[in-house]
């Protein structure tokens, strides 16, 4: 497994006692995320509470679109943005409501730097997660990080 696939294990545990903490606040309190089934999708939405999304600092920015010289206009995000599933297929989280979101796929065509290139993915201006994806992808698969 390599180093960027180790530390996205690691802030997916982390996350996972971050949200454990936003659930004991207070027993009245509703969960920090609900996660919702999606019509005609294997893919869950999730939908934090407002103290979960400032409890795991969620940043988005919106996909970009870059062209170059002889090529077509490529999507690009942040690679921060980028979340490797267990079988190394690659995804994004897609902020489509207040405090809402959604895991795309993507397809990474080339990584320069901290920038992702993608052949698939979604459309420029689309508010993808660059601070928190890893902790959503934790609190999908419903990791705990406790024994």
């Amino acid at each position: 497994m390599s180093p960027k696939h180790l530390s996205v294990a690691g802030l997916v545990i982390g996350a996972a006692a971050i949200l454990a903490g936003c659930a004991t606040a207070a027993p009245a309190e509703a969960p920090p995320a609900l996660i919702k089934p999606v019509a005609g999708s294997q893919i869950p939405q999730l939908q934090l509470t407002e103290r979960a999304v400032q409890r795991l600092g969620v940043v988005t920015q919106p996909v970009r679109q870059t062209a170059t010289a002889g090529h077509a206009a490529r999507e690009i995000i942040p690679y921060s943005a980028v979340v490797y599933d267990t079988d190394g297929s690659t995804w994004t989280y897609v902020n489509t409501a207040a405090r809402t979101y959604e895991r795309k796929p993507i397809t990474v065509t080339e990584i320069d730097g901290d920038v992702a290139q993608l052949s698939a993915g979604p459309p420029a201006g689309t508010p993808v997660v660059t601070v928190g994806a890893a902790e959503l992808l934790g609190t999908e698969y419903n990791i705990s990080g406790e024994e």
